[in-house]
């Protein structure tokens, strides 16, 4: 019987483990924040996610390597899984205020991951204001991208206050036994053997098919291809640098910030305007930016973005699995001297040529190439983006955990690289901001929080939650939505 040596990581999922790896400023890691209403029953929510782990099995896996190093890890069930390890409670030291909760999310967040062990972490936070509590679900970004956090989450949560009724039981816990550094090395060798020659395979499928173009088509053909290769081109070209003047610096540490508005009011500018919600998000980023760079009396005329599109539901993609399913576009975007509808124009041409490109179906080919170029040239090409966007969609309705109900749903992600990332999750009528910025790049991190929020003000042309959202009106039972701060804006164009 063959030894159970686990599955490979490939892909963006190969490629975010080695650059996070190499480059503590890529440091990789997905914190999503859930502010519940109280503090949930430990016993329900310890059941809630054991079970979550034999449903997920990736959250029992961790990462195992061969003797000679040249390959990503595989990963295979620990024989040693304990949840203990990966499940804590901790109270709060002060006041149970916001602030104190993000910094305990950006320790989380700061601190490398044990990598013998699987790749998650989660903590019930108690003792946060007004009676509530938080829980934060630290994940590698190798076995989750936003979409797939979300779809870990959705096995976790129940409908109310009740255990789920006619839930079915969960899976029995995976088998795992121990595995030899032989055996995984040459599970290894197995592996990339098989992908060289599929590679090889491919190739002579493109010049077989090439040939036959050549024949019957040439014309049709070879401009194909060229535009294939000028879109591989495209895709892979590394940047001089950020084209802020001044988000410039980059260092390995960032800070976190968050704020909530009613989502009704996104889509309203959206829809009014003929676009789609991630148009109106990205115009509400780039407007929130141009008056960061105004308030330091800073002209800066195009912003380089990254922004993940997903591939979920595209042939070949690996959506069942808890990793990523998206490759990255980095393009610019013009942020000075718009109207709203000309950013939301602006973006949604952009997002759409990308879609677009050749090179897209590409795109874990190309991200297996990257073990070719060195780390410092890929940390390099990260670190000439200014400002990552990502909007996720997450559930419409209210959850709860082991008997609290979320009234929140914050996502704070890794800048990797870039000086700001700014990423939404929409849930239960309200969208949620979570921000994290480069202390180097940005050293006022509440400044750039304002001018963000004035953004999306201005955009949706209704209330933004403030910066601490403990202190909204409403919160303290349970309904955050109760948004009574209105951004004072001045109309942008």
């Amino acid at each position: 019987m063959a030894e159970p040596t686990g599955q490979q990581l490939t892909g963006w999922d190969a490629a975010t483990w080695r650059t996070a790896a190499g480059d503590p400023s890529l440091r990789s890691t997905v914190v999503g924040v859930c502010l519940l209403d109280s503090t949930p029953s430990w016993e329900r929510l310890r059941a809630r996610v054991e079970r979550l782990t034999r449903v997920v099995p990736i959250l029992r896996q961790r990462p195992i390597r061969g003797l000679f190093g040249v390959a990503s890890p595989r990963l295979a069930t620990d024989p040693d899984f304990d949840l203990d390890l990966h499940l804590r409670r901790m109270r709060l030291a002060g006041r149970g205020t916001w602030q104190e909760l993000l910094d305990e999310a950006r320790r989380l967040s700061l601190t490398d991951f044990d990598r013998d062990r699987a790749l998650w972490e989660m903590v019930l936070v108690e003792g946060v204001e007004g009676g509530r509590s938080a829980l934060l679900l630290k994940l590698h970004h190798s076995i989750a991208d936003g979409q797939a956090t979300v779809l870990i989450g959705l096995s976790l949560v129940e409908l109310g206050v009740e255990p789920n009724p006619d839930e079915p039981d969960a899976p029995p816990a995976p088998e795992a036994t121990d595995i030899s550094q032989q055996a995984v090395s040459l599970a290894d060798i197995s592996d990339n053997f098989r992908r060289a020659k599929g590679a090889v395979e491919r190739a002579a499928e493109i010049m077989v098919d090439l040939a036959r173009g050549s024949m019957s088509d040439p014309v049709r053909t070879w401009s194909s291809a060229l535009s294939t290769l000028a879109s591989v081109g495209r895709f892979t070209a590394v940047p001089d640098g950020p084209l802020s003047p001044l988000m410039t610096g980059r260092g390995t540490t960032y800070r976190f910030a968050a704020f909530d508005l009613p989502f009704t009011d996104l889509r309203g500018a959206a829809k009014a305007r003929g676009h789609s919600v991630n148009d109106a998000f990205m115009a509400a980023v780039g407007l929130g930016l141009e008056r960061y760079h105004v308030r330091h009396s800073v002209v800066v005329d195009d912003l380089r973005f990254n922004v993940p599109i997903s591939l979920r539901g595209d042939a070949g993609d690996r959506s069942g699995q808890a990793s990523n399913a998206v490759t990255i576009a980095r393009f610019t975007l013009p942020v000075a001297g718009l109207t709203v509808e000309e950013r939301m124009d602006s973006a949604h041409a952009q997002v759409e040529r990308w879609r677009l490109e050749p090179a897209l179906r590409w795109a874990d080919p190309l991200a297996e190439v990257s073990w070719l170029v060195p780390v410092p040239l890929l940390a390099h090409a990260a670190r000439a983006s200014d400002v990552t966007t990502s909007n996720v969609p997450g559930p419409p309705i209210p959850l709860y955990i082991a008997g609290s109900r979320i009234v929140g749903m914050y996502p704070l992600v890794a800048t990797i690289g870039a000086a700001v990332n700014v990423t939404m999750v929409t849930y239960d009528g309200s969208a949620f901001i979570g921000i994290s910025a480069d202390e180097r790049a940005v050293p006022d991190i509440h400044e750039l929080v304002a001018d963000l929020r004035s953004g999306f003000a201005t955009v949706t042309g209704g209330p933004v939650g403030g910066e601490d959202p403990l202190a909204t009106p409403g919160a303290a039972d349970g309904t955050p939505k109760a948004r009574a701060v209105r951004e004072e804006h001045t109309p942008s164009g």
